[in-house]
């Protein structure tokens, strides 16, 4: 059997012809999704404008007292003596946090690998793939709620008859325990489903 099943889905809007298609991954063997959004002009006329899409949009609780949601996150490499330097944010109440490209350069200014730290015994790394400019937007508002935004940081086209897009590929792997035996997962799958092989 295949260590993975995909997950196909798409939706056409009827009166525009836009069709969204989501092919999905889920992995058999490690704690791993991986999608990736492609949408397309099936119509005979332009689209209306899509702006502010978003491939990931979620929203995390954590309950009360416990301790506060830590993103590990990596600066990128802008060719100094920082290149790759590790940092840690706490994200607290009324706090925000972007990490993004720069200048169109995949890592130019951070890593699109962040592993967040839940509260409770646990995390999940999330990554978002680099073809250009990325961004990825860590918002707590307030109370126990945490928001994340991730995909290309700006979009506003419209597509032609026929023409095809699609979003940066994003995956989440979740884990438990140990935050340093959770990169070691991470590489492991990475060896396993992402390395090429003759």
């Amino acid at each position: 059997p295949r260590p993975f099943r995909p997950l196909p889905d798409r939706k056409t809007d009827p009166k525009t012809g836009l069709a969204i298609r989501c092919v999905a991954v889920d992995y058999r063997d490690f704690p791993v999704i991986e999608w990736t959004l492609y949408f397309k002009n099936t119509g005979e006329k332009d689209t209306p404008v899509l702006s502010a899409i978003q491939a990931l949009d979620i929203a995390l609780e954590r309950k009360a007292g416990q301790p506060e949601f830590v993103l590990h996150h990596h600066k990128g490499s802008p060719a100094n003596a920082e290149d790759y330097r590790p940092y840690e944010t706490v994200l607290k109440p009324g706090q925000a946090k972007k990490i993004a490209a720069r200048g169109g350069r995949p890592t130019n200014s951070d890593l699109s690998y962040m592993n967040l730290e839940m509260p409770g015994d646990g995390g999940m790394i999330i990554v978002v793939g680099w073809p250009g400019q990325w961004a990825a937007q860590f918002d707590r508002a307030g109370g126990n709620r945490l928001a994340i935004r991730a995909g290309q940081e700006l979009t506003h086209f419209k597509l032609l008859p026929g023409e095809e897009v699609r979003s940066p590929l994003m995956v989440l792997q979740f884990w438990k325990g140990d935050r340093i035996r959770s990169q070691n997962i991470w590489r492991r799958w990475m060896v396993a489903h992402n390395i090429p092989r003759q």
